[in-house]
């Protein structure tokens, strides 16, 4: 299983999104070939409603903290 979809996995257990982009933006960046170290992730949720943003991504990098 890559980490692309473990992250996504995880997120889609915990927040139930009603749209999730997992995006891996590694190449992007100087890191080998293949890597997987850099991702953007667009998460829309109703468990957000009335959070600032702040706390949604505490929230976000709780559920990520194994792979940061």
């Amino acid at each position: 299983m890559t980490i692309q979809s473990e992250v996504t996995t995880a997120l889609e257990a915990v927040f139930q999104p009603s749209e999730l982009i997992v995006e891996n933006e590694s190449s992007r960046h100087s890191v080998p070939p293949d890597s997987e170290t850099h991702f953007k992730v667009v998460l829309v949720t109703e468990q957000f409603a009335g959070e600032r943003s702040v706390k949604r991504h505490q929230r976000v990098y709780g559920v990520l903290a194994e792979w940061l």
